[in-house]
């Protein structure tokens, strides 16, 4: 599986608590609804992994997402990223400008591969 893996920080003016309503209920459901059904149908994979405190402590993670984006091949991979960096896209990438610091963001284009042992 190929993945576009995202680090993702939030906007210094929100919360965590905001950041992950936003990003959960404003965002997403908008991913979902423009995006055309080609592109929608070569991701294999969409995850949004958020940053959890644990115990007492008040600092905060480096990241406060990390998000992943799956394909079952480069063609996919590149599929999405045309639109997404195409006119259609510019829907997504204005809407990051509401709860995430996009200059902070860490994109990184992987392989997935399980071992076989552990």
């Amino acid at each position: 599986m190929i993945k576009i893996v995202a680090l993702i920080k939030r906007r210094p003016d929100l919360s965590l608590e905001e950041f992950c309503a936003y990003y959960e209920q404003r965002h997403a459901p908008l991913f979902a609804s423009s995006i055309p059904l080609a592109v929608d149908g070569a991701i294999t994979h969409y995850v949004q992994n958020h940053a959890v405190r644990l115990g007492s402590s008040a600092s905060d993670a480096v990241y406060d997402c990390v998000t992943e984006i799956g394909f079952d091949d480069v063609a996919g991979m590149r599929l999405w990223s045309e639109w997404y960096i195409g006119e259609g896209g510019k829907v997504l990438r204005d809407d990051e400008e509401n709860f995430m610091d996009r200059g902070q963001r860490v994109v990184i284009v992987t392989q997935e591969r399980r071992p076989t042992s552990r």
